[in-house]
């Protein structure tokens, strides 16, 4: 991000939050496949998916 920049939108935070939120989520997808749980795998691949989608909708209406 340029940090020149300095403009922000309303709800930039939430968009982070949610992004934040998925990279744990991958963390525990990464650790789920090492241990071989499959289950808990796609628990976590599913919940990662939903907060970058949640991300991904705030961030267009926050462009709009």
């Amino acid at each position: 991000m340029d940090a020149k920049r300095g403009s922000s939108f309303a709800g930039a935070a939430d968009v982070v939050a949610h992004a934040e939120a998925a990279a744990q989520y991958l963390k525990e997808l990464r650790l789920a496949c090492a241990n071989g749980d499959k289950s808990a795998a796609r628990r976590a691949l599913r919940q990662a998916i939903n907060e970058l989608e949640l991300a991904r909708a705030m961030l267009r209406t926050g462009i709009d």
